[in-house]
């Protein structure tokens, strides 16, 4: 089935690494691919030493706005690279974090991302900001995750090991 997590709210990336973890001790084999991210995240680093195969961006990534059309190019090919790995790959869960945000950016190959969406024999796990129609479409479960409150409104920057 198609899980999609998104919205403004914190912890869309920890609940799909909560259900690979799941997965995991369960004896499922796993990949993560994180997009317009350098998989250096806590959450990361957890899957990896578990036993998921993990795939980020290799250089240098920051916000999306203030990217070079050149680091824009980078990621694009690295986002495509990686989804050809999973697609290829015999897991039986993949998190796709911040594919949502791939998408809405066009910084993925909408035919190869399609092609992800198309495997049957794996459970599929979508994170991103936006309620992106291609996977409200196709989901089966869709969760919004809402800010509420958050400390960063007060200028508290992230912190290591409870933002990221």
């Amino acid at each position: 089935m198609i899980h999609y997590y998104f919205g403004d709210g914190k912890g869309k990336t920890s609940a799909a690494a909560g259900a690979c973890i799941r997965a995991l001790g369960n004896g499922i084999k796993c990949a993560a691919v994180q997009f317009h991210k350098n998989g250096t995240s806590g959450e990361m680093l957890v899957l990896k030493n578990s036993g998921a195969d993990v795939f980020a961006c290799r250089g240098k990534v920051g916000f999306f706005k203030n990217m070079t059309e050149e680091e824009i190019e980078m990621i694009t090919r690295d986002h495509n690279e990686n989804l050809g790995k999973v697609i290829c790959g015999d897991y039986g869960l993949i998190v796709l974090d911040e594919l949502g945000d791939s998408v809405d950016k066009k910084t993925s190959d909408i035919g190869l991302v399609s092609e992800i969406l198309e495997k049957k024999d794996c459970e599929i796990i979508i994170t991103g900001h936006k309620p992106i129609e291609l996977f409200m479409s196709c989901a089966d479960y869709i969760t919004e995750f809402r800010c509420i409150a958050h400390p960063y409104k007060n200028g508290v920057k992230a912190r290591k090991g409870v933002e990221y």
